[in-house]
């Protein structure tokens, strides 16, 4: 279940449509902030940032991204995650790739939908050279798909929160990003036949 404001935007197909009706439409009401004769330039500006971010979701194997779209108190959320599919060779179970997954590494195991998950959590610097301007917190979920040993799901999230990776907001953004990965369930193909 997404949060309210949220959109998905699907990166195999219907991407353009998904973009133009859910997030450009919504920039028909340019902020208050944005000068008039500036309106065209923003929405260009925001247009291409967005194209660069499916761009760049869809290099790494992206299935879906998913954005706030609306303003809350008159603020844009600086969030996405980014659902990738992963598909590994050989025989290990699910578990012992979860466990391999966590060896090592601050990682914790944890469940989503009845099935073991492992759920990384961690902050990112800034990289000016990479058009990364701020720090940000990220927190990565691995999941195997039901009934097939090699796929898994990679559920990414990131956020710049306020611009302090440490702070109450940044954290609570991460929280609902938490609550919103316990509402996560399978739908096998026979269901939805």
């Amino acid at each position: 279940m997404l949060p309210p404001g949220w959109v998905r935007v699907p990166l195999r197909e219907g991407t353009r449509d998904a973009v133009e009706e859910l997030v450009l439409a919504r920039l028909r009401h340019i902020p208050p902030h944005i000068p008039r004769d500036r309106a065209t330039a923003y929405r260009l500006a925001v247009r291409q940032a967005l194209n660069a971010q499916i761009a760049a979701a869809r290099a790494a194997g992206g299935l879906d991204l998913y954005l706030p779209v609306q303003p809350r108190y008159r603020a844009a959320l600086a969030a996405s995650f980014l659902v990738s599919e992963v598909v590994l060779p050989g025989t290990m179970s699910p578990r012992a790739v979860l466990d391999a997954l966590c060896a090592g590494r601050r990682r914790d195991l944890t469940d989503i939908a009845g099935f073991p998950a492992v759920r990384r959590e961690y902050v990112r610097a800034a990289a000016p050279e990479r058009d990364v301007p701020l720090t940000s917190r990220h927190v990565d979920y691995a999941l195997p798909v039901p009934r097939d040993p090699h796929r898994y799901l990679a559920v990414t999230f990131s956020t710049a929160g306020n611009g302090d990776p440490d702070s109450e907001f940044t954290r609570a953004v991460v929280e609902l990003f938490d609550a919103l990965m316990t509402t996560f369930r399978w739908t096998l193909k026979a269901e939805v036949a």
